[in-house]
């Protein structure tokens, strides 16, 4: 539960960090650190990650702190903040849930020429993944790769549910075509 402090209350907290305040710098840091490392877990998957996005957050804060004017609440600063880095770590993190898949059912074929063909298609469609436009490619990974359902991807990107909704159904159709395009096969 994100703790509830006055406007007048956060204004004057942001006050005192910009001063230099490392005792209201530490109150900062207990009041949100664990609901923003588990608003982070919802977008990146995992609570070590999270963490250390949040961490980085709150490093990056006390480093540009004399700089530190937040335009709304504190609360509405520190979660965009989190999922800008977490969805920066999204992006920079490889695809590696369904291609560690395609792996593994290759690697139990015996035989080569299914491994071949399966590591070949793997990297056709690792491809293809990335070739999408940005904004698309990482709706697509948030669904895909994180697990994340279209109400959680919405709120991580402060979108509405229907643009991920229209964005993955462009996805999947792009993704759908060129594979038809390049393997010669009806889907």
């Amino acid at each position: 539960m994100t703790p509830r402090l006055s406007a007048f209350e956060q204004q004057q907290l942001a006050a005192r960090v910009r001063q230099g305040d490392a005792v209201a710098f530490e109150q900062l840091f207990r009041l949100y650190y664990a609901p923003l490392v588990h608003f982070a877990a919802r977008i990146v998957g995992a609570f070590p990650e999270a963490e250390e996005i949040v961490q980085k957050v709150f490093v990056n804060l006390w480093q540009r702190r004399t700089l530190w004017v937040p335009q709304a609440s504190v609360a509405a600063y520190l979660y965009g903040a989190v999922r800008n880095e977490a969805v920066k770590y999204c992006q920079r993190r490889p695809m590696a849930a369904s291609l560690e898949a395609a792996e593994t059912l290759t690697a139990e074929s015996l035989d080569p020429d299914l491994q071949l063909l399966g590591n070949e298609l793997a990297g056709l469609i690792e491809r293809l993944v990335s070739e999408l436009p940005q904004q698309r490619r990482l709706i697509f990974s948030l669904s895909r790769d994180h697990g994340l359902s279209y109400a959680e991807i919405a709120q991580a990107l402060g979108i509405s549910i229907k643009t991920v909704e229209t964005q993955m159904g462009r996805a999947l159709r792009q993704l759908r075509e060129r594979l038809k395009t390049l393997l010669n096969v009806s889907f």
